[in-house]
């Protein structure tokens, strides 16, 4: 399906184009191209209004039957990718964009591209689905919106439709109807499946008191218990609060042990040697951080008698960078992020100029894996079951609606990354 990046020096040298706020694909010209010459076209919203922001569901929609995916009609035969260009999505949206392009301009054989700027609403979405109908595409890419992406769901769209975002168990979805999207509860299941192959089983969850802390702290409980597992203490801390000693030590069992000895000093009536001890029956602890609020909770819980147990985590707390602060910590993150390989890093490499594939990596690697399922569903060549080494994961159509993410597991230490799959 994909072709070597070698073999796209060219367009890829026209990727920093395409960085900029403002829709600056190359219009079609006027005269036929050159066979190698990518079809890009793009087409602008209309008015927008307020919008929801981005987000991945931690229950993706009910699958329906299940079924190959079908080829496109002979309505169309090149892919619409439907993104939120203009508004307060932009920035996410040219990441995921600028990832399409990458594999787009790498793909020797690539169809021809239309891309529309949806703006922030829903009626945007559905009207820039209407008129890439109306247009020729085959397949659809996108909203990358919660709202926009729920929009589209329940139509009865005659050609794929892939959704950039996972929507509720219980949304109603069409036939032709495809889920896909970067979820942190992918991450949190991840590092509980990671704990219990190691034989560990009994957590206690420190997360921030927020709706991602929510979130994470139920997939990887959930994911926890399904191997017999539970998380037997919770603590939610306030992002942005540097001291959060009491809150751990509670977390820990020590405020319990020193609370002991103050009781046994009483009523023996003298003081005695002590050292505070944690709770016995824990096997690891759960930390839901950010790279800036894991550099302060972790000292503090390895303070509190945490030194002896693994930390796991989420890949937010890694940023591309190896922390000495951070050594120890156990997360599972998508290969573009953390693999190693001469192949992953010439791809890399490659598109290491453009501002996306920095600030924005993992949703860059999103769009990369976005058109490389475009095409598959595009030819009908994917079937439930499929899997694809991407590079936001080893991705898995797991039912009729649902591709979901496999994801590799390492362990930081102060110079690099240790891997630790299973």
């Amino acid at each position: 399906m994909l072709r070597k990046a070698h073999t796209a020096q060219l367009a890829l040298a026209l990727l920093p184009l395409l960085a900029c706020a403002c829709v600056a694909f190359p219009q079609e010209p006027s005269a036929p191209p050159p066979a190698a010459t990518p079809r890009v076209t793009v087409n602008t919203p209309p008015p927008a209004a307020a919008a929801m922001p981005p987000r991945a569901s931690a229950t993706p929609a009910a699958p329906v039957t299940a079924q190959p995916a079908a080829p496109a009609t002979a309505m169309g035969s090149g892919i619409a990718l439907l993104l939120p260009l203009s508004g307060q999505f932009s920035a996410t949206a040219e990441a995921v964009r600028d990832g399409f392009m990458s594999q787009y301009f790498a793909d020797g054989a690539h169809p021809p591209l239309k891309l529309y700027d949806v703006g922030t609403t829903a009626d945007g979405a559905r009207a820039a689905y209407a008129r890439a109908l109306a247009e020729g595409a085959g397949v659809v890419v996108g909203p990358l919106t919660r709202e926009g992406v729920a929009s589209l769901a329940g139509l009865n769209s005659t050609v794929p439709v892939l959704g950039l975002n996972y929507l509720d168990a219980n949304t109603a979805l069409s036939g032709r109807f495809y889920q896909f999207g970067l979820a942190p509860e992918d991450e949190a299941r991840a590092a509980a499946r990671l704990a219990l192959a190691q034989n560990q089983r009994r957590a206690l969850a420190l997360v921030p008191d927020s709706e991602w802390g929510t979130r994470t702290l139920a997939a990887f409980d959930a994911a926890l218990r399904a191997g017999g597992g539970q998380v037997l203490r919770v603590q939610r801390y306030a992002q942005g609060v540097n001291d959060q000693s009491k809150l751990i030590a509670e977390l820990m069992g020590v405020a319990d042990s020193e609370e002991r000895h103050r009781a046994m000093t009483l009523v023996l009536g003298a003081k005695s040697e002590f050292e505070s001890q944690r709770r016995a029956d824990v096997d690891l602890v759960f930390l839901g951080a950010r790279a800036q609020d894991a550099r302060l909770l972790v000292p503090q819980l390895r303070f509190n008698r945490a030194g002896d147990l693994p930390i796991y985590t989420t890949a937010l707390v890694y940023d591309g960078q190896s922390n000495a602060d951070l050594a120890g910590l156990r997360f599972c993150d998508q290969p573009w992020m953390i693999e190693t390989g001469e192949a992953r890093a010439a791809q890399r490499n490659a598109v290491a100029s453009l501002p996306s594939a920095k600030a924005s990596p993992r949703l860059f690697a999103l769009g990369r894996d976005a058109y490389a399922l475009s095409t598959g569903l595009l030819h009908g060549s994917l079937r439930v079951g499929d899997g694809l080494d991407g590079a936001s994961g080893r991705l898995e159509w797991q039912d009729r609606s649902v591709i979901g993410r496999q994801l590799d597991c390492v362990q930081m230490a102060a110079d690099g990354l240790r891997p630790l799959n299973p």
